[in-house]
């Protein structure tokens, strides 16, 4: 990944999606929208009969892989479980490109207070540049940017490496989202943490909508 990508700004940044669930069809379609190109990669694309049916035409549907060497920005949108092998077993080829992080631990939470994030990015190693973001996202309401009273939703990410997060965060900005940004990887922990409280929340308070959403009030 190099500078050029902040700064041409008539050139949005490839991107590669590992995984084919909720948030990364959701992720996919946004991206798409913003006019990105999106390649996804799947463990088993010829399965996929009805993947451009969801997404669109404009995407397009590969293995692992290959969508990595096709993004210059690579999510990980596996379940937490699957995402240290995958890392490991892919690390060559994502070191030196940016990789969002968004899954979440859940029950899996590293008991020695690392956060997910930094797990993946000692699964790939040195040149590793892991940004935590959307997971404090429902995959409801990543085309669906805007909250109730027309305010943007916010997306927390976290990272260590400068450059790699305002990259994070333009690609934040360019979907319709509010960009906070919540320090190094090491703090994303606290991102781990609000999951669960969030779901738990709006089971509360609304039902199990799937459409609620964070948003730190000034006072």
């Amino acid at each position: 990944m190099t500078p050029d990508i902040i700064a041409s700004a008539d050139r949005k940044p490839r991107v590669g999606i590992i995984g084919t669930g909720n948030m990364a069809m959701a992720l996919g379609k946004a991206l798409l929208a913003a006019g990105h190109f999106v390649a996804f990669g799947s463990r088993r694309p010829e399965e996929k009969k009805d993947f451009y049916e969801e997404v669109g035409v404009e995407s397009r549907m590969y293995g692992v892989q290959a969508a990595i060497d096709a993004g210059e920005v690579v999510i990980i949108t596996l379940p937490y479980a699957s995402v240290a092998g995958t890392a490991r077993k892919f690390a060559g080829s994502l070191r030196g490109k940016v990789v969002i992080d968004i899954t979440n631990p859940f029950a899996s939470q590293p008991n020695d207070g690392f956060s997910g994030a930094q797990v993946t990015a000692t699964a790939i190693g040195e040149g590793a540049r892991v940004v935590a973001a959307f997971k404090t996202n429902f995959a409801s309401t990543i085309t669906e940017p805007e909250d109730s009273s027309g305010t943007p939703r916010e997306v927390h990410y976290a990272g260590d490496d400068e450059e790699a997060k305002a990259i994070v965060a333009e690609l934040i900005r360019g979907i319709g989202f509010e960009p906070v940004d919540y320090g190094t990887l090491a703090q994303a922990v606290v991102l781990d943490h609000m999951v669960p409280l969030m779901i738990r929340l709006d089971s509360q308070l609304h039902a199990s909508s799937r459409k609620s959403s964070f948003r730190l009030a000034g006072p």
